[in-house]
């Protein structure tokens, strides 16, 4: 019975490879993952190794020999499989998939040849410049150029996603795109409303998501297909085998965890043939011919279940909010939220809160399993965490960031208009406003123009809060929630949060415009707590703060009474928000056009594969204006204008 029970333990030793074989719907959990396929290759082969000097140590009394061997090979073929899709997803695998046959272009030598032989026969010979000849119109190009309906269905849209992230996924690993391809990406999404340009955008990246983290390159193509049809078979034919097989001298709990481990990897495999056939990239395999058929009417009645709504918010402000039923849901659909001036009143050095007590506490235990040194440094990142806090996609911002885009898009006709405006930091909204009563836009634009970009979005974050918090118009607009003013007062706020937890605590997608953030964070925190901790009377709401440094008399720049040994910019944002104040009703309309502007400048200058990093841990929306802005056509240094030539022979 031993020897009988041993080879049922030969038998389970396949399903490893099949188990760690991962379902195709996820390889990877980060991108960093799938540089270690080479690992993953050596322990294939050490397994089958081990795995088959068992096998041929007992194949001599293995009465299961042949399940065995069938389950092997499939297990095989299933760790293959992923260790080939985490080849593909690999930053220099994936970066050669996604370049262009190489193209030799025109054959210089004949070409010359014919020249010279024109010249010496006198005939006037010259080569002409042709405007981005590509013949070859892709089924991409001719799927964007194509008209587009006022109001596109489930199906199409996920079509249109497709066919934008074959042309884009260079993107990942910032690859250059011709002036014709942005012209026709730009051409589509003026076209289209702001909620379908955000539908079609969060299918792209789940496009890009799946390319980097699930086995979709191997399991559409044709050997993919075949290989997944042969070990779901040669499991199917391991397990009738092993029915037909007579059972005596095998435990009954030891045939039931076989059973098991048979029909749980049955199971897996039929889970993940209906994820696939439900999936985007079926869809958007339809033909025109199969646009009204039944499996398209299907496909779109199931593309509802994933289709997010606008729904109101239940709170105070009643803002609609992007809202999708969390099994179908394609990102986070949040913006996380950091207060600077919250965070530094909460811990003040008068009194410390039920938060910072809960934190001392568990940072005391920590530090009891002597980790002291990495709980020092890393406390005030604790810290900081506890006041972030994640906010809704509103309806009223992303139209609001589509439409800035949108109309910086049309001025930029070339690669230099576009560069010069994706550089603005804020001064292309500063000189293109109309201000008030003679206001001076020189004066805000030194907060944008003479500092650093980290220093500009600590700057106008806490003249934001200061102008939001100590509104002299709120009361009057109290009971409004859909006016223009308010709509770009809350758009302010929102994006000032955000931004500022951007430059905390996301470092690897601001880390091309951080500078010395942190340091400068931590000068301008130890500034508010002696300014709060000096103030004469408790503060007791959190409304008085800000009350408290607006009253500050700031008649002299901080740098001419300091100094500049303190990188702390918290009393030249004081200075900011009593200059963003005098243009009255229509600061908030300046302001959220500025923020929109620095989120604009951080998507543009950070890179592809920092934004596909957090993809697999729920996406930012600021990865979304990263790739609208490249669909935009506002890309820096990424674009080039191609062309060809003709010889030209005269009479």
């Amino acid at each position: 019975m031993d020897d009988d029970t041993g080879l049922l333990l030969v038998l389970w030793a396949p399903f490893l490879l099949l188990l760690v074989g991962g379902q195709d719907r996820i390889t990877s959990f980060a991108v960093q993952d799938n540089e270690l396929w080479l690992r993953h290759l050596i322990w294939l082969i050490f397994q089958l190794s081990t795995t088959g000097f068992v096998f041929i140590q007992t194949i001599h009394q293995n009465r299961l020999w042949i399940p065995t061997l069938l389950l092997l090979l499939a297990g095989t073929i299933k760790y293959a499989e992923r260790t080939v899709a985490l080849y593909l997803a690999s930053s220099e695998s994936f970066g050669i998939s996604v370049l262009k046959e190489p193209n030799p272009g025109p054959n210089y030598e004949k070409l010359m040849r014919a020249y010279s032989t024109f010249k010496e026969m006198g005939l006037p010979t010259n080569f002409e410049c042709l405007e981005d000849e590509e013949g070859r119109e892709s089924q991409v190009s001719k799927l964007i150029t194509s008209e587009v309906k006022e109001q596109l269905d489930n199906c199409g849209l996920v079509q249109y996603a497709y066919g934008m992230s074959n042309m884009y996924k260079g993107l990942i690993v910032n690859l250059m795109f011709s002036s014709s391809e942005h012209k026709k990406s730009r051409d589509f999404f003026s076209r289209i409303d702001a909620e379908d340009a955000l539908r079609i955008l969060e299918i792209e990246l789940n496009f890009f998501y799946d390319l980097l983290h699930t086995k979709v390159a191997v399991a559409t193509s044709k050997v993919g297909i075949i290989s997944q049809c042969t070990s779901i078979g040669l499991v199917v034919a391991a397990l009738s085998l092993f029915y037909k097989e007579e059972k005596r001298g095998f435990q009954r709990f030891d045939v039931g965890v076989t059973y098991t481990l048979f029909f749980g990897v049955l199971g897996l495999n039929i889970v993940t043939l209906l994820l696939w056939v439900f999936s985007d990239w079926a869809i958007a395999s339809l033909t025109k011919s199969q646009k009204n058929s039944l499996l398209s009417k299907i496909f779109n009645k199931f593309l509802n279940l994933k289709k997010p709504r606008w729904k109101e918010s239940a709170g105070v402000s009643k803002l609609s909010h992007w809202k999708t039923t969390i099994r179908f849901r394609r990102w986070s659909e949040t913006l996380s939220q950091f207060n600077f001036i919250k965070y530094c009143w909460k811990h003040r050095s008068k009194g410390v809160n039920a938060e910072s007590r809960n934190i001392i506490s568990i940072t005391s235990i920590l530090k009891y399993f002597h980790i002291k040194d990495f709980i020092d440094h890393k406390k005030n990142d604790i810290f900081q965490m506890i006041f972030v806090s994640p906010q809704p996609l509103t309806k009223n911002l992303w139209e609001f960031i589509f439409k800035e885009l949108e109309e910086k898009s049309r001025d930029a006709e070339d690669p230099e208009a576009a560069k010069r405006l994706i550089s603005a930091r804020g001064e292309w909204v500063l000189e293109n406003v109309d201000f008030p009563n003679g206001f001076k836009s020189s004066i805000l634009m030194s907060y944008v123009n003479d500092v650093a970009y980290d220093e500009s979005l600590l700057l106008w974050h806490i003249a934001t809060e200061l102008c939001y918090n100590t509104d002299p118009l709120r009361d009057r607009h109290s009971d409004c929630k859909s006016c223009d003013y308010c709509n770009a007062r809350e758009i302010s706020h929102c994006l000032s949060d955000y931004m500022i937890y951007l430059l905390y605590q996301q470092p690897s997608l601001m880390s091309e415009v951080s500078g010395i953030a942190k340091q400068r964070f931590r000068d301008t925190w130890a500034e508010a707590q002696r300014f709060f901790s000096q103030q004469q009377h408790e503060l007791e709401s959190l409304e008085e703060p800000y009350q408290c440094i607006l009253e500050v008399d700031t008649i002299l720049k901080p740098v001419q009474v300091k100094g500049n040994l303190s990188k702390s910019v918290l009393f030249d944002a004081n200075m900011l928000a009593k200059e963003i104040q005098k243009l009255d009703s229509e600061k908030w309309k300046v302001t959220s056009k500025v923020w929109v502007e620095l989120l604009s400048y951080a998507a543009s200058r950070s890179r592809g594969n920092a934004h596909v990093q957090q993809l697999s841990r729920g996406g930012e929306i600021l990865t979304f204006v990263w790739l609208l802005m490249a669909q935009f056509g506002l890309r820096e240094s990424w674009v080039e204008t191609r062309f060809g030539t003709k010889l030209i022979v005269g009479k």
